[in-house]
Formats: structure tokens, sequence, C-alpha cells
């Protein structure tokens, strides 16, 4: 593995000197800056006790900054470089009852998104080198309902590091993210090729290594396939991906969704399995409604069912009902969310538990 790592590294070196030149010779790129903050508040019931978290970062969509830097070279190909960092204290995900200021926290390489360099060209695709999305990064949660910023096929992000508490009141070491999952890639140091898009169908496919994390160095490879067009008064998004990672279980995943634009009406999908057995699925009706000059008012209603995630016997089923106001001036959404879980196993019942999660999205 660290002949991959080694080699990772050095195509990066030289892809970076060589856009240099070619930059050189070509004038001036573009620089921007981006970024967003969300931040919110998290009440969660484990059906005896409730517990209140306030100033939450919504692992649905972490707050980060970034920066790119684009340019033009020879011959139709164009140039990017992309550094992301995350800035995710308290994050739902990794709070509990037993630790709700999340007081194991520190910025450190963890916090690395994306340190990358790309090549594009429209006729021979993309190719992308370093610390950057998977090729199945993103396909668990392809959804055109405009509430993802909070409801999606990732159920567990809205409470994902609070503990299930059992029928008989003792608390356990059962935490939502463990017993919801989606198995989803995520982003690793890879080598990436994208291909053109071609009747709105997109191939990628990835190889590369965990680097950042301190306790897994595996290696993962996966492809995807990706379709986006509009068909009359529809829009339709959907692709699927398959996972392979080094001592560890094969994934399928996919996900779709149409949106029929005239009414905002639009209906989401995702499904997932493991070599071993686990596996879900999830839906999702939701509507956009158009009354406010400001901009989109969508509700969204979703269901997830999940077989064999945290151990053989487990079922997991959650409910939720989301709105997202969203504001088109100062790229804010604000959002509100109810989510249920529900879970138990053949030999230990669970108490069901509530989340509600509210706050405020934006995006610069």
């Amino acid at each position: 593995m660290k002949r991959l790592v080694s080699f990772l590294l050095v195509l990066l070196g030289c892809a970076t000197g060589s856009a240099a030149q070619e930059a050189g010779a070509n004038g001036r790129g573009t620089f921007s800056i981006y970024g967003q903050i969300n931040r919110g508040v998290l009440s969660y019931d484990d059906g005896i006790a409730r517990d209140t978290y306030w100033f939450v970062d919504g692992s649905k969509s972490v707050s980060r900054i970034g920066a790119t830097w684009d340019q033009d070279m020879r011959n139709g190909w164009r140039f990017r470089a992309r550094g992301e960092l995350a800035l995710r204290w308290k994050e739902t995900n990794q709070i509990s009852q037993s630790d709700p200021h999340q007081s194991g926290y520190k910025f450190d390489r963890r916090e690395i998104r994306k340190v990358e360099v790309e090549f594009k060209h429209d006729t021979y695709g993309t190719i992308s080198i370093g610390q950057g999305a998977m090729a199945a990064d993103g396909f668990t949660g392809l959804d055109l309902s405009l509430t993802t910023v909070v409801a999606g096929a990732p159920v567990q992000d809205a409470a994902g590091g609070l503990f299930l508490r059992t029928v008989s009141g003792a608390p356990s070491n059962l935490r939502i993210r463990q017993a919801f999952r989606t198995m989803g890639s995520s982003r690793r140091l890879r080598l990436r090729y994208d291909s053109p898009t071609l009747g709105g169908v997109r191939i990628a496919v990835a190889a590369g290594q965990e680097v950042l994390s301190y306790t897994n160095d595996a290696a993962y490879a996966d492809i995807s396939a990706r379709y986006d067009g509009d068909h009359g008064d529809f829009r339709l998004r959907g692709g699927a991906a398959f996972r392979w990672l080094e001592a560890g279980q094969d994934v399928v995943i996919a996900s779709g969704s149409v949106l029929h634009r005239p009414s905002g009406w639009n209906f989401s999908m995702a499904t997932g399995h493991e070599q071993s057995g686990g596996d879900y699925h999830y839906a999702k009706i939701g509507f956009i409604g158009r009354w406010l000059k400001q901009g989109h008012t969508v509700f969204s209603i979703d269901i997830y069912d999940g077989k064999n995630l945290a151990g053989a016997g487990g079922d997991s089923r959650s409910y939720g009902l989301a709105v997202v106001q969203r504001l088109k001036g100062p790229g804010v959404d604000l959002y509100a969310l109810v989510r249920r879980y529900e879970y138990g196993t053949t030999t230990t019942p669970y108490h069901n538990s509530t989340a509600f999660l509210a706050g405020a999205r934006w995006r610069f």
C-alpha cells in the first residue's frame, strides 16, 4: 500500500508541475474561495430521557471551506487545483449522551476533505489525482428533492453519534450510525477517471487508499455509472456503483430521483447491499413550492428499512419529515427535521427514539 501512496503522490507532483508550466504559457488562471457554515440545535429522545445539543454541525452537509484555481490549457484541456477543509466541531455523528461537546475533537489531518488536481477535456474526460471523492461518492443520495441539506438516504446523519437505549432501561453502546448505514464511498488519496458525458451518462472509476485515518490504511476501488437528463416536464437523475474494500465488504449501491417540474412533486429511492448480507432500502416523496420570491419552500417525507446492518438479525426502520426554506439572496437554507428511529434484534429489543434537528446552512 505504501507503493500505491508514493505513486499517487509522485503523480500529483508531476501533474502540478506540468500545470504550472502550462499556466505560464497560457496566462493567468482564476482563483475562487467557497464554503458553507451549517449549524443548528438537536433534541434527542431515546425513549426514556431527552437531551438537547446546541450549536451542532449537521453531518448530512458539514461546514467546510475550500479554494479552487482554474486554468485553460492547450488543445481544449482545462486544469483545476482544489483544497478543502471540514469545519465540523460538535458534529451530529460524533456527539453523544456521554460526550455532548465532542471533547475529543481536535483540528488535524482528518479535517482534510480534498487536496487534488484534475485535467478535464470535453472529448477525453477528466483525470483526477490526490485526496478527493472516490467514483462512488454521493451515489447513496442522487436526489432532486432539495431537502438534502437535512434529509436523505443517510438517515443516521441527524443523530448518528447518539446511543440507543434497551427496553430494560439500560443505556447501550450501540450508536444510531451503527444501526442505520448507507454503505457509501467517501474521499481517499486516489487516481480517478471520469468519462465524457454521452447521452446524459457518465462512467467513473477510481483506486486509492485511506491515508488520513490514524487506524485505517486500507485500499479502496470503485466504479460507477450515472445518468442526468430531461424528458419533457420530467427531470431524471440516477446511478449505481460497486465498491471494493481491501479486507472488507464488497458493496453495491444505487439511487435515483425523478422531478415533475411544473408541479414540483418528486420521488427518490436508494438501496445498498453488502457481501455479508446487510442491506437497506430508502424512499422519499417531496414537494417543491414556489410561493415566495425569496426562494423555494420544500417538504419531504421518507422511510428507511435496513437488515443486518449492526449484526445478524438486526432490523432498522426510520421515518422522517423535513421542511426547508431556501433564501436565494444570502445563500441560506433554513431547515427542520423530525426523524423516528426503530431498531431491534432477535435477542435485544430497543426503545424507539426521536430526533428533532433545526438549523441553517449558509453557502458562500
